[in-house]
């Protein structure tokens, strides 16, 4: 059920790499999971879907970018953000059934440049956010009810289309290097948020990138514990700490085609992925719904692995 956003406005910090290792996660263990990519890099969506993929769903204009834009038409209904939703994403066993994508376009960055809709009299950013405002409960709750988790990778900015999916949320998480301009960036980025009004809640700071032969991460870690001096309003962060390791970068190779979710982040990673879903799950107080309890129970019955 959460929908949370990776953010931080300090790049480099892993929020890619870590999104799509989280939604691939939640998608082995069985919970249907959408990775929205807001970013106009377009990595996630790569990752996921592969270049030729990727370009394909650009080309027939079915992005995040093309969804926004749909949503400044008067007769938009939610059901139509299916037609942006690419199934069986993933590389792991040539695609993972409860792993959905919405992939991102470069030609997102137009929404800022306010080309887009400007025939139709849209002529300011603020004209956007009005327009898309009548918009976030619809897609919320549709969100909501096909998916038990939303995982979205954002730019290192506040942009529009971040703007857009932050009152919608359920919180985010800042995925964070544990050096001076990292934090730094963290912090910068609550500041943001509160002079802009955004309440969304901060479930944690995510340590990625991690060396522990780096006395400076070193320190960053241990003084994040205690949340002391600087760090004093950095979101607290996970336990699980994701280490900068080879293993990770080799596990974005969309060529490679391993057959579990164990088997292309390794064994260690894979468990540590694992217990960071955990505390997702635990931070977000997410419970099951109904359906899917009863359709877990069903599955179990007959045999299947959810």
């Amino acid at each position: 059920m959460p929908i949370l956003l990776l953010v931080n406005l300090k790049g480099g910090v892993a929020k890619t790499t870590n999104a799509v290792a989280i939604a691939e996660c939640f998608a082995s263990e069985g919970y249907r999971t959408l990775l929205i990519d807001a970013d106009h890099q377009c990595m996630a969506g790569e990752m996921l879907l592969g270049q030729s993929q990727l370009l394909w769903a650009d080309h027939r204009t079915r992005t995040f970018y093309d969804l926004l834009v749909e949503m400044l038409d008067e007769d938009f209904y939610p059901e139509r953000i299916e037609h942006f939703v690419i199934p069986n994403a993933s590389n792991i066993g040539r695609g993972l059934p409860n792993l959905s994508v919405i992939p991102c376009s470069v030609r997102i960055d137009e929404l800022q440049t306010n080309r887009a809709k400007a025939r139709k009299g849209f002529l300011s950013n603020d004209d956007f956010l009005k327009s898309w405002n009548r918009r976030r409960r619809q897609t919320r709750k549709w969100f909501l009810k096909n998916y038990d988790f939303t995982i979205v990778d954002c730019p290192p900015s506040l942009a529009l289309q971040v703007r857009f999916l932050l009152p919608i949320a359920d919180g985010f998480i800042v995925p964070c290097v544990p050096d001076r301009l990292s934090v730094r960036g963290s912090l910068h980025l609550l500041n943001r948020l509160e002079k802009s009004g955004l309440r969304t809640k901060s479930i944690g700071t995510l340590w990625s990138l991690y060396r522990e032969q780096n006395h400076a991460h070193r320190d960053y870690v241990e003084r994040g514990i205690s949340q002391l001096d600087s760090l004093n309003g950095l979101p607290k962060p996970f336990e699980t700490i994701i280490p900068n390791a080879v293993a990770i970068g080799d596990a974005s190779d969309p060529q490679k085609t391993p057959p579990t979710f164990k088997a292309k982040y390794t064994s260690k990673f894979a468990t540590l992925f694992g217990e960071l879903c955990e505390e997702i799950i635990k931070r977000t107080d997410w419970q099951p719904s109904i359906d899917r309890v009863e359709s877990t129970a069903m599955s179990a019955t007959s045999g299947l692995t959810v």
